[in-house]
């Protein structure tokens, strides 16, 4: 019971694998282990980085025909949300600051949104 709340069963122990017992609060579903969110991350990181590849890769040839301030901006763009995303993923790999409790779901969906406004991004480039 936090501030004369009952949150239904979710505990937390403070470590990097602590287990969310019983349903989440608002009915969101069975307990799930923070570091398996914290691993999906990971993954759909480096799919992020992979997608940032591809971007860089098309600005380059871009650039490379057209010389143009913009298409330069869009290589630099690129380059660096790349190393963002590099820097990010290698900390949540290597750092056990960015594996605190409750960090897996707010990563996750920032990742996913990455991952699909990315997709849109090559998309749109590629027409």
């Amino acid at each position: 019971m936090i501030g004369g709340q009952d949150l239904g069963g979710l505990t937390n122990s403070g470590t990097s694998g602590s287990q969310v017992s019983g349903p989440l609060p608002g009915g969101l579903g069975p307990g799930i282990d923070n570091s398996q969110i914290i691993n999906g991350d990971i993954t759909i990181g480096i799919l992020n980085m992979v997608l940032l590849l591809i971007l860089l890769y098309m600005y380059f040839k871009s650039y490379k025909s057209f010389r143009s301030k913009f298409t330069f901006g869009l290589l630099t763009f690129a380059m660096l949300f790349f190393i963002q995303n590099l820097l990010f993923t290698a900390f949540l790999l290597t750092q056990e600051g960015f594996r605190g409790p409750g960090m897996g779901i707010p990563i996750f969906f920032l990742n996913i949104l990455e991952f699909f406004a990315l997709s849109v991004l090559i998309w749109v480039t590629m027409e």
